[in-house]
């Protein structure tokens, strides 16, 4: 029996590793076929992408939830910063129908802006979710009480 002689691939260069790559990324933006450069996400100072009120100090953070109810982190949604939702699972808050609202309640039940919550609900007419420890049914009915 012959042996088959044995070849070995050609050699190919080693790929940089990524520790060996610049702190840039490039890619060719296809609008302008001219190659743009991403600085490394790791070398992004975290303060300056933390969420900003508007036109207010740079020095002074807004909460998430506060921007996404388009508050400007002061005045009449300040009692976002102190809301306990705030650090609680979203979908607590928003239960599918017939879902339950248990877990929602409870947080609400002690957190210590619940009435500045309400009242937000109340009058914005928010129609989904837990807002200061009543569904959109009680709130409704409440506004009915009130009105």
């Amino acid at each position: 029996m012959s042996a088959v002689p044995q070849t070995q691939p050609p050699a190919v260069p080693l790929r940089e590793s990524v520790a060996d790559r610049a702190a840039v990324d490039w890619f060719v933006d296809p609008g302008t076929g001219e190659p743009s450069f991403v600085s490394d996400p790791l070398d992004l100072d975290p303060v300056s992408l933390s969420p900003r009120a508007p036109g207010g100090d740079r020095g002074e953070a807004v909460s998430p939830l506060s921007l996404l109810l388009g508050g400007s982190g002061d005045g009449d949604l300040a009692w976002q910063d102190q809301a306990l939702c705030a650090q609680t699972d979203p979908e607590a808050f928003f239960p599918e129908k017939g879902g339950s609202t248990r877990e929602a309640k409870k947080v609400c039940s002690s957190c210590d802006v619940r009435s500045e919550c309400l009242e937000y609900a109340l009058s914005n007419d928010e129609r989904f979710g837990i807002w200061g420890g009543l569904s959109e049914r009680e709130r409704r009915r409440l506004k009915k009480q009130a009105g």
